[in-house]
Order: C-alpha cells, then sequence, then structure tokens
C-alpha cells in the first residue's frame, strides 16, 4: 500500500448521517443552502444486508437472499443488480416482472410483498448464461422506505468502476488499491476512519459496515468486530441526538484494539470475503447507488461524468454533490433545476461536467484543509479536455490543479499512478504535469 498522506486523509471519511443527509467527511456543507434530509427513520428501514448472492451457469439459475435489517417492513421491495456484458435476463417468478437496461435487471412486484423486520427472502432468477459468476452492486429499494432508488439508466460497467475506484483511492490512500484492512484515528473529529471508503465511527457509516457484518458472521465464528457493536451504538446514539460528528473512541477501546481488528477481519483468509462484501456493499448502498441516480436525472451519460460524481459522493456526501449540482446548473443558465439538464437549453454534457468540476474546485479552495487535495479535481478535468468520456484510454493522474487553471493552486503532491481501461495499474517512470 502506498504511504498515508496527512494532507489527505481527512476526506477519507464520507460520512452518512442517519439523523439527516449525506454529508461529506471532510466537515463542510457546499454553498449555503439547506440541507436536504431525511429522516432517520426513513433510512434505517431501507437496511438490508445481502447474505447469499450466487448464480450457477450449470443451472442457469441464480439466488439472492436479502435479511432486512431496518426498523420497518418492506411492502413491495424492488430488487436491481448488475449481470455481465452481454447477460440477458430472462425469467420472472411469480409475482415479479423485470426490465434490463443495458447490464442492469430491474426487478419489480406485480402484488404485494412483505417482509418483515429482520426477516429474510429468497428471490431467484434465470438468465441466457451458462458460466457462473456473482451479480454486482446489488440494490434493494422499496416505497416504505426513504433509500435512493436503482438508477433507471446504465452505470458504469466493471473495468469503467475498477477504473473508477482506483482513481479515487489514490486520493484516498495514494494507491490504486482499495484499503479494506486500513484503520486509522485521523483525529479530524469523526473517530476511527477505516476501509475502502473510510467509513467513520463518529459519523454513522461504520456501523452499517459491522450491522452487515454481524448478519453474516458471528463472534463464535470469527467476527473479532461484533464486540465493538455495544460501543458503536453508543457513539450513533449521541450523533444522532446531537447531529454532530463524534469525535471519541473511548467507547471502542474499552472493548478491544479497533485498528487491528479491523485490519485482521480483512487479512484472515477465513473473514476477509464476508468483511469485503460489508464494505462493498454499504459503498454502493451509499455512494455508487446514489451517483449513478444523481448522473442519470441530469443527463450525465458518459462514464467520465459518473465517475466524477462517484468520486465528488465519497468526498462530499449527498448534500454536498446536490449543492454543487444546483451552482453548476445555475452557472449555465438553468435556475430552475431543469432535468435532465443535459440537452437543455444547448447544455452539453461537456459544459455541464466542467462547470461542476469548477465548483468543486472552488469548493475545496475555499478550505485551508481542502485545498491541500485540489488536484483531486483536476484529474477528472484533464479527462475532459482529453475527451476521455467512456474511459478507453489509460487514466493517469499526472495533473495540478495549477496546470488546468492557473498557479494560485497548491501542489497536493499525489503519486502519479498509470491505470488502464481494463483496472490494472502501474507507476510510470516519467511523466511530465499537463492538463491537455
Amino acid at each position: 500500500m502506498g504511504r498515508h498522506r496527512n494532507d489527505s486523509l481527512w476526506m477519507k471519511c464520507g460520512a452518512l448521517l442517519w439523523a439527516g443527509a449525506l454529508v461529506g467527511c471532510g466537515g463542510a456543507e457546499v454553498g449555503a443552502g439547506p440541507v436536504e434530509a431525511r429522516g432517520a427513520q426513513g433510512l434505517a428501514a431501507c437496511a438490508y444486508v445481502i447474505t447469499t448472492n450466487t448464480y450457477v451457469g450449470a443451472d442457469w439459475w441464480g439466488t439472492l437472499v436479502f435479511k432486512n435489517t431496518g426498523t420497518a417492513a418492506m411492502t413491495s421491495p424492488t430488487i436491481a443488480f448488475g449481470v455481465p456484458s452481454g447477460v440477458t435476463c430472462d425469467h420472472d417468478e411469480p409475482g415479479w416482472t423485470h426490465t434490463q437496461s443495458g447490464s442492469t435487471c430491474t426487478y419489480s412486484r406485480t402484488s404485494g410483498l412483505t417482509v418483515g423486520v429482520n426477516a429474510s427472502y429468497t428471490f431467484y432468477y434465470s438468465t441466457n448464461s451458462n458460466t457462473s459468476w456473482t451479480a454486482s452492486n446489488v440494490v434493494i429499494s422499496d416505497p416504505s422506505c426513504g433509500s435512493t432508488p436503482p438508477p433507471t439508466g446504465n452505470g458504469l460497467t466493471e473495468n469503467q468502476k475498477k477504473v473508477s475506484e482506483g482513481l479515487t483511492s489514490i486520493w484516498e490512500n495514494d494507491t490504486p488499491v482499495l484499503a479494506y484492512a486500513y484503520s486509522e484515528n485521523i483525529q479530524d473529529g469523526r473517530g476511527y476512519t477505516s476501509g475502502r471508503a473510510g467509513f467513520c465511527t463518529g459519523t454513522g457509516d461504520a456501523i452499517q459496515v459491522i450491522q452487515c457484518y454481524n448478519a453474516r458472521r458471528s463472534a463464535a465464528n470469527g467476527n473479532l468486530m461484533a464486540k465493538y457493536m455495544p460501543g458503536l451504538t453508543t457513539i450513533n446514539n449521541r450523533f444522532l441526538s446531537t447531529g454532530q460528528s463524534q469525535p471519541s473512541t473511548s467507547e471502542l477501546d474499552v472493548l478491544g484494539n479497533w485498528r487491528a481488528d479491523w485490519g485482521t477481519s480483512y487479512n484472515n483468509n477465513t473473514t476477509r470475503a464476508d468483511f469485503k462484501a460489508c464494505q462493498d456493499q454499504v459503498s454502493d448502498q451509499f455512494y455508487y447507488t446514489p451517483a449513478m441516480a444523481e448522473a442519470n436525472k441530469w443527463g450525465a451519460t458518459s462514464a467520465l461524468s459518473k465517475m466524477a460524481l462517484y468520486d465528488a459522493y465519497i468526498n462530499h456526501g449527498e448534500s454536498g454533490v446536490k449543492s454543487l449540482v444546483r451552482a453548476a446548473n445555475n452557472a449555465l443558465g438553468n435556475t430552475g433545476q431543469v432535468a435532465p439538464a443535459v440537452g437543455y437549453n444547448g447544455i452539453t454534457e461537456s459544459s455541464w461536467l466542467q462547470r461542476f468540476l469548477e465548483k468543486r474546485r472552488d469548493v475545496l479552495a475555499a478550505d485551508s484543509t481542502w485545498l491541500q487535495a485540489i488536484d483531486r479535481v483536476a484529474a477528472y478535468e484533464k479527462l475532459r479536455r482529453r475527451g476521455n468520456w467512456d474511459l478507453s484510454a489509460a487514466v493517469r493522474n499526472d495533473v495540478r490543479a495549477s496546470d488546468c487553471w492557473g498557479s494560485s493552486y497548491p501542489f497536493s503532491g499525489y503519486t502519479v499512478r498509470n491505470i488502464n481501461a481494463d483496472g490494472t495499474w502501474s507507476t510510470p517512470g516519467s511523466y511530465t504535469f499537463s492538463c491537455q
């Protein structure tokens, strides 16, 4: 793993505020508008864990089992998931119907279905594929809860998502390798920052990972993190009642060594798959899926725009991204926030993404701590100027904000990496900083 940089670790937490909207762990709202809040009850009711996810090619048969870990019964769930390129979903079990857009299959109910609190449901499907694989980006939504619905259009392909997450991981850990085992108290007032998306113990998203993990594996079955739930619950209740990030880790420290146990949970061959799956699930549910929905809403169809929004969700959170989008639309004359914005009054996707990145640049530049990571935004601007819309060409972060927008911006100091279109990567021996 690459070195952890003190000037960028503050942004590792993509905080999930159970009591309100998603905001970035950097600690500041974007813009001065009101927070677009969702109630804790509604958000909690959307909680679930995927306990089985298999597709057996020899049987042409897929199985998904999910458990409702929320506080309200689901009444008519919708299930969306990704299949490999070229695969077609071709069967509806009784009570279900489906649509397919690209590689995303979305199943909805033709009649009511109740999945009670702590109850599990087994969903079956079939495709035209005779090879075995695992469904990707599984999202469960329901009218009874407040979760973001699955995107109606395509998300990123498997390789595009690898490239996107690899680039974000450079900003987070100075390497394209996702840091599932990472955990540290970076002294940013949000407790321990851990895992691939910087889940924070003091902002309500680390507890989501541990709840998921507990549903998959008990303490008797090797779950080292189960013992921390009482401490996490105490911290989270205080977070919910105050609406403020919680810096304290003492409630966890009396129960064990959080950092060591988090790392071991991933590094242990027996528990790795479950622990990794829970981090992936929470990241997809609260960052990737809302980002794809945001892109589809505003008419941003390219992989590059979706990648930029995905990174912004992890960095700024939901309310921050929505404020950036409003500011970008206003700058383009779309003061009425007409959606989709692309195509409205001649707005192109390139101009929309340009304004979005400029507004994000300005937010980072306005804060002395955030300013230290401003080259993060320049990488997406360089890709826009080069026209790498489908990410078919290699992505390289050999660009500084000063290369794109002038010498007043400082150098963030990220190690330059080269990420190929299939997600593999290398460290180039030589490079030239440029925004072209």
